[in-house]
């Protein structure tokens, strides 16, 4: 896909966060009330201006870390890809801006919607980036490029600021209700953004914690 759609995704991602805020989504209005302007109860004031932050956050983290290419697996379906995909160095990157963790909560939750995945909750426990959702997958390939979009949204929001030891997933059949658990340890996270380790080298080990309840 062409980096021309980047703005475009931008634009839609903020209107999305606008509609959001409005009706207090999920309390995501709650969520963000610590930021100037945006009241806890919702209400398109607040929406709009919550809009505007989102605009500047995802401007600046969809710009520098999105791209659009295959996966880290074979079967070239088109799926998400965290930040320092470019091969850019960690210092061409900006880190200037910090984010509270409501801020890139509702990110990781907006993005990973965009890309398809059913994220059902997502909370800090202690130092824990706990996060749940609906499983639709059919096969191994569709579970491994799902399981990739969450590794490369929670990449962001790592390079965003979140504090955070690892990020726990649980994977809810969306037929069966059987349960699948995973977790990425941000020191993963940040060794791939070091560029000390590759795209397959983060699947090898996400994909070795893989466990069914």
């Amino acid at each position: 896909m062409s980096w021309l759609v980047l703005p475009v995704v931008v634009v839609l991602l903020s209107i999305l966060t606008v509609v959001a805020v409005a009706s207090n989504y999920r309390n995501v209005a709650g969520r963000l009330s610590e930021l100037p302007g945006v009241d806890g109860g919702g209400g398109v004031q607040a929406g709009f201006i919550a809009g505007l932050y989102a605009l500047v956050l995802w401007s600046v983290v969809i710009s520098g870390g999105m791209l659009f290419i295959g996966d880290a697996g074979s079967n070239g379906t088109e799926s998400y890809q965290g930040p320092g995909a470019d091969g850019s160095e960690p210092d061409e990157t900006t880190e200037s801006d910090d984010y509270s963790d409501a801020e890139l909560l509702v990110f990781f939750e907006t993005i990973t919607s965009h890309w398809g995945v059913n994220v059902t909750s997502t909370e800090m426990v202690d130092d824990e980036f706990v996060v749940e959702y609906a499983d639709t997958t059919e096969t191994d390939d569709e579970f491994t490029d799902e399981v990739g979009t969450l590794i490369g949204v929670y990449i962001d929001i790592v390079e965003g600021g979140l504090e955070a030891e690892r990020m726990d997933v649980t994977a809810v059949d969306a037929d069966d209700g059987e349960q699948t658990h995973w977790h990425v340890e941000s020191e993963w996270a940040e060794a791939y953004l070091e560029d000390e380790l590759t795209v397959d080298d983060v699947y090898e080990r996400v994909l070795d914690t893989v466990e069914s309840a």
